[in-house]
């Protein structure tokens, strides 16, 4: 009677243990596939909408404000109708760039690494597009 009741156990453990797995394993899928923009997007007048794209250089944030606009649009085009880039970084963006060359080479040749001043937000692009 025990080896039934010990195989009546482990069975339960087993099938809790599975359901709790394939609980968690469709809770992290489903926030995969989660399909909200990266950055809050605006809707303007005439048929616009604003966002605005954080970036550690302005490339990324070129690249976040642009696949924000992309989520928006879905399958249509994005234009652009107007952007601007603004640097937000601790020294003026020609003294930070020098600063972290100056630093890197330092650093190799003293074979320490150097501090990084850069953040993700140094660089916002903003733009103003529509979907077409």
């Amino acid at each position: 009677m025990n080896t039934y009741s010990n195989k009546a156990i482990s069975s339960k453990k087993v099938t809790k243990t599975l359901a709790l797995t394939s609980s968690l394993a469709a809770a992290l899928l489903l926030s995969a596939c989660q399909s909200t923009p990266s950055s809050p997007v605006i809707q303007r007048a005439n048929s616009t909408f604003e966002t605005t794209g954080m970036g550690v250089t302005k490339v990324k944030a070129q690249q976040n404000a642009i696949d924000s606009a992309s989520k928006t649009c879905r399958s249509k085009q994005v234009v652009i109708v107007e952007d601007k880039v603004k640097y937000n970084g601790i020294l003026d963006e020609r003294a930070g760039r020098l600063l972290g060359q100056v630093g890197s080479v330092v650093g190799s040749v003293l074979g320490k690494a150097s501090p990084d001043l850069s953040r993700n937000d140094d660089y916002e692009y903003t733009i103003n597009f529509r979907c077409q």
